[in-house]
C-alpha cells in the first residue's frame, strides 16, 4: 500500500509540474485532487489533415487533443465547468510555445464539451489512462 502512495505522488508531482500557464488575462491552471484546471480552445478547421506531432494526421471529427506535457496516446476525461459536461479523449500533438492554454481540443471535442460559440472554455482534465511515451 506505501509503494502505491508513493507511487500516485511521483505522478501527481510529475503531472504538476507540466501545468503551463492559461489564456492571458486568467489565472494559471491549478491542480486539483490530481485534476488540472485551465482554459481549453479548440483547433480551427484549416488544420484538419496536417501532420500532428505523432505523426497521425489531425482528424477535426476524431475526439484528439493538444497539451505541453501529457505523453502521446494519453487518454483524458475534459470537463466544462459552466455545463458539466464532459469527453473522453486522446493526446495526440504538443502544444506550441506561445500557446498558453491548458489544451486544446479537436472540433467534434468542442462541440461535445458545448463551447463551439464561445471559441473557449474553462476546463477540468483527469488522467484516465497514460500514454506510452
Amino acid at each position: 500500500m506505501r509503494k502505491r502512495s508513493l507511487a500516485l505522488a511521483v505522478r501527481s508531482i510529475c503531472f504538476a509540474s507540466s501545468c503551463t500557464f492559461a489564456h492571458a488575462g486568467t489565472a494559471s491552471p491549478v491542480m486539483m485532487e490530481g485534476k488540472q484546471v485551465g482554459i481549453a480552445s479548440y483547433y480551427s478547421d484549416k488544420f484538419h489533415g496536417r501532420r500532428t506531432a505523432n505523426g497521425e494526421h489531425y482528424d477535426k471529427n476524431a475526439l484528439t487533443g493538444v497539451h505541453s506535457g501529457l505523453p502521446f496516446g494519453t487518454i483524458i476525461k475534459v470537463t466544462n465547468l459552466h455545463n458539466r459536461r464532459y469527453v473522453h479523449l486522446r493526446i495526440n500533438d504538443r502544444k506550441h510555445g506561445h500557446n498558453r492554454r491548458l489544451l486544446d481540443v479537436s472540433r467534434r471535442a468542442a462541440e461535445e464539451l458545448g463551447f463551439i460559440g464561445a471559441g473557449v472554455a474553462k476546463v477540468e482534465i483527469e488522467i484516465v489512462h497514460w500514454g506510452d511515451s
